[in-house]
């Protein structure tokens, strides 16, 4: 039972409310069960319907509250709440929100194309229960959408627009937020089978009931918390809706006006609000929608039915006019953790890992085994530390590492100045990669540790997995060489250009390839093409990869190293090092904020994903631990840590140069 309201007025009102969640289920996807996710908030969710509250009690009051409601009535609720989850979906979307009720928004987690998508599911389903419980309901339904669609482009019209009107402001929500909750109330009346005249007065209740509902939540806009409302506050002002307290302050002060003339920085914005709030305009407002309660209470009072029924509709609307909520936002560890001299893997790993460079070919001698730029990667957060499946998978997890890095750093060696080269080293590698581990290409480095280790990579793998890791190591061996060509000619890509061209050389699902031979373990591949999934690998990508440049810089731009964002930003905008810093880290914040709320809400998305609910802890743990593996000492690969030499990347580049006509045809792995 909603707080607000006395059960002796209307005891069933509870229950009924019940019937309506049952309703409320998710949009099924036929055929994709894993997608269902998208339109399901969950048994915890803080909803407190309060447009199926006004449907309920519209028919109660034309009825009399001592029977439960029709299943029409429960219906029609349940599609009224639909038309607004949709409708929220796509808010989130526009206003940018990362949280709703305190938790992440669709758009956070699913990403903005799938969150207007899934709203546009939700839409529709609260449709069709309308247009099945009738003509008139389904009409009434459309009207509402075609008016609630019209405020929010008289909204988007007005955006930046100084002097907009307060007539301007009224239409806008007096369709984007009035003409749904009128419609709760009218298709609730509808369900009683009274005049249409009953009908009539109980949409205007919900329509002035909705005017006064949108004003006190521009209001709370301006004078609440974030965890106060759930969602974040002061949002208005810096996206340019000026809502009526901002429009009658700027009346009285020009240095506000001048403000609103355009976009805004955050310093901006908070000072546009004082100046509102100092002016007494959010008292004026909050008087208007007093105004607007009065004329909803007239409207009841029209309607000859029982007066405590009447009363204890109107205190339920005015009960709810204040939705500040404390509560405390969903929050989990973050994925930025405090670093700390560890390492991941184990001293006997390590040990061994030496001992099969030495004897492999890869370096020279045990002091070239400490190459900082391949074994200083290792250093990790302590908090990040994983367990490995036993000792065998931990040594051919550590043993592929190195040889990646090996493999970047031959590609990124600023020496190799050659085009020719470059595409030679390419084929080179490729052949070594299809190459028969029984009878490797030659006797060079990487071949013999290429076939020492491809063998102990894919025992107990699946064909599937050995064959996708394949191809995703020539990929990124193509990627590679376009990006050395890219260096050489002293390219740098469009800002626009950076995502497609550094995630290609990130060689991201080689390390998640990685971490799934460290713990033996196979991500299903439900889970691994899940949006969500990818979302998260996305996030992990930019917030490793700009901290990365960030760290970076100064060599990467000493040795022409192309995809920087830093350098991307500059060279593109003309702006100082400075501001292309700053404008990488707030990237970053953006970014990693994403990455947190998303890694949180996993555990829930593995839960409803079919054939996963047993393997919620292992498949959480992977991509929860992906971000600290990526959370290396960025700086670890350009700081000399130790007296150790350098391998001698020219000659292992030679003992693989493959100059054919043509590229060597694959073979079956």
């Amino acid at each position: 039972m909603p707080r607000e309201i006395d059960s002796a007025v209307f005891p069933h009102l509870d229950a009924d409310l019940d019937r309506v969640r049952d309703v409320l289920g998710p949009v099924r996807f036929e055929g994709r069960p894993e997608l269902t996710a998208l339109t399901d908030e969950g048994p915890d969710t803080s909803r407190r319907l309060v447009r199926p509250t006004l449907t309920l009690l519209s028919y109660y009051l034309l009825t009399g509250p001592a029977a439960p409601a029709d299943d029409r009535v429960v219906r029609a609720a349940a599609a009224v709440e639909l038309l607004h989850l949709g409708s929220l979906y796509h808010d989130d979307v526009i206003d940018h929100a990362d949280q709703r009720r305190g938790r992440p928004s669709a758009n956070t987690v699913w990403g903005s194309h799938m969150a207007v998508l899934g709203g546009d599911c939700v839409t529709s389903s609260g449709g069709r229960i309308l247009i099945e419980l009738g003509q008139r309901e389904g009409l009434a339904g459309a009207i509402a959408g075609e008016q609630m669609c019209a405020g929010m482009v008289i909204e988007a019209a007005d955006q930046y627009v100084a002097s907009r009107s307060e007539q301007s402001y009224l239409d806008a929500i007096d369709g984007k937020t009035a003409a749904l909750l009128s419609l709760a109330c009218r298709v609730g009346a509808m369900q009683a089978g009274r005049s249409d005249e009953h009908e009539q007065t109980l949409a205007g209740f919900g329509r002035h009931f909705g005017l006064a509902y949108q004003l006190y939540d521009d209001i709370l806009d301006l004078t609440s918390t974030a965890d106060e409302m759930g969602k974040p506050v002061n949002a208005d002002l810096p996206e340019g809706i000026y809502t009526l307290p901002v429009i009658r302050a700027a009346v009285r002060d020009r240095s506000l006006a001048r403000l609103l003339r355009r976009a805004m920085t955050g310093e901006q914005a908070a000072r546009a609000r004082e100046l509102v709030i100092d002016s007494g305009a959010v008292e004026e407002a909050q008087a208007m929608a007093e105004e607007f309660m009065d004329q909803a209470a007239g409207q009841l009072a029209a309607v000859a039915v029982d007066p405590r029924a009447c009363h204890a509709m109107s205190t339920y609307a005015r009960s709810i006019l204040d939705r500040r909520t404390p509560r405390c936002v969903v929050s989990g560890p973050s994925t930025q953790l405090p670093l700390a001299d560890s390492n991941l893997f184990s001293p006997q790993a390590m040990s061994w890992l030496k001992s099969w460079m030495v004897d492999t070919g890869l370096v020279a001698s045990t002091a070239e085994a400490d190459y900082h730029r391949w074994t200083g990667a290792f250093r990790f957060p302590a908090q990040a530390a994983l367990t490995p499946a036993d000792a065998a998978h931990e040594q051919t997890s550590v043993a592929i590492a190195v040889l990646i890095a090996a493999w970047d750093d031959l590609f990124e060696d600023s020496r190799l100045t050659d085009p020719e080269a470059v595409t030679a080293l390419r084929r080179g590698a490729v052949a070594m990669l299809r190459q028969d581990p029984e009878k490797p290409l030659g006797p060079g480095a990487l071949p013999t540790a290429w076939a020492s280790l491809w063998p102990r990579l894919r025992e107990g793998r699946t064909t599937r997995w050995r064959e996708r890791f394949l191809d995703d190591l020539e990929e990124w061996f193509n990627a590679c060489e376009r990006e050395a060509h890219h260096r050489i000619n002293r390219y740098i890509p469009a800002t626009a250009d950076y995502l497609p061209l550094r995630m290609s050389t990130s060689g991201f699902d080689i390390i998640l390839a990685g971490l799934e031979v460290y713990q033996d373990r196979e991500l299903p591949s439900k889970l691994r093409n899940h949006p969500v999934i990818r979302r998260i690998e996305e996030h992990v990508f930019w917030v490793t990869s700009m901290e990365n440049d960030l760290a970076g810089f100064d060599r990467d731009e000493a040795d022409h190293i192309p995809y920087n964002l830093v350098r991307a930003i500059r060279h593109e905008t003309g702006c100082t090092r400075r501001e292309a810093v700053e404008q990488v880290q707030r990237q970053i914040a953006e970014q990693r904020a994403q990455l947190d709320a998303v890694v949180r809400y996993l555990p829930a998305l593995v839960r409803m994903i079919p054939g996963l609910p047993g393997q919620v802890k292992e498949c959480v743990s992977v991509y929860e631990n992906v971000t600290n593996v990526l959370e290396v000492h960025q700086s670890e690969r350009y700081t000399q840590t130790s007296a150790s030499a350098a391998p001698d990347l020219e000659r292992l580049r030679r003992e693989i140069y493959y100059y054919p006509a043509a590229d060597p045809a694959p073979t079956a792995p």
